[in-house]
């Protein structure tokens, strides 16, 4: 199948999005300027953006919804095909593996748990923890498995069926999660990290207002007239 170049999707609630949309550049320019004049505390500022980036991705959600599902259903992006089926069976069969090797190992690596349930080198019950275990694992690996098939359905749209503007939000998303995921378990403050997370905010901001398609606006002005003129 040709690739489809996406550069424009309809944004349902332009006022809501353009509100929220300006709040994280107010928030941005505030973030680096304290940066260097410390006016602010840093984590209430911090505090105080993950609201406002909260509530961004909301907006995100409620503007671009209807037109991410029109894209899954004209395309069948969430069709349960082979290659799906394939790619489900191989995570949650390496994934339930390793989890059940970690579980062994843990039970029985560092402690004699067989002692309370063997007599004369018989076993005479089945440890309730190796059932919990069993079943524990069991649900990992298939919300695992859910997870790299959310993971391969996100790569098919954004890298295999579209182009344009879409792929390039799609990679600064990404490149965002990772950032996230570094800064929440090696917590800095260099240089390098702030100006990469300056940057990768900055081409996002850019480019998702560049891909909204502001066509009308769902909350009129003048909706309560609007309202009480059709009474």
């Amino acid at each position: 199948m040709e690739k489809v170049e996406l550069n424009k999707m309809e944004c349902r609630y332009p006022s809501i999005f353009k509100v929220m949309w300006l709040a994280i550049v107010v928030w941005m320019v505030v973030c680096i300027a304290n940066y260097f004049g410390h006016w602010l505390l840093p984590d209430k500022l911090d505090g105080f953006g993950m609201s406002v980036l909260f509530l961004f991705g909301v907006t995100m959600i409620c503007c671009f919804g209807k037109g991410l599902l029109n894209l899954i259903s004209e395309y069948d992006i969430l069709a349960i095909d082979a290659t799906t089926k394939r790619v489900v069976s191989i995570a949650f069969m390496v994934s339930f593996t390793v989890l059940f090797v970690i579980s062994i190992w843990k039970m029985c690596g560092t402690t004699d748990h067989h002692s309370d349930f063997t007599r004369n080198g018989t076993v005479t019950s089945i440890p309730i923890e190796t059932v919990f275990s069993i079943v524990g694992n069991t649900l990992k690996a298939a919300a695992f498995s859910i997870g790299i098939v959310l993971f391969y359905w996100y790569i098919r749209m954004c890298f295999i069926l579209f182009s344009g503007r879409i792929r390039r939000i799609s990679v600064e998303i990404a490149l965002a999660l990772m950032m996230m995921a570094y800064l929440s378990v090696y917590m800095n403050d260099m240089l390098v990290v702030n100006v990469t997370v300056v940057l990768i905010a900055v081409a996002f901001l850019y480019d998702i207002w560049r891909f909204a398609d502001f066509r009308e606006e769902h909350f009129p002005i003048n909706w309560i007239k609007n309202m009480v003129e059709e009474e």
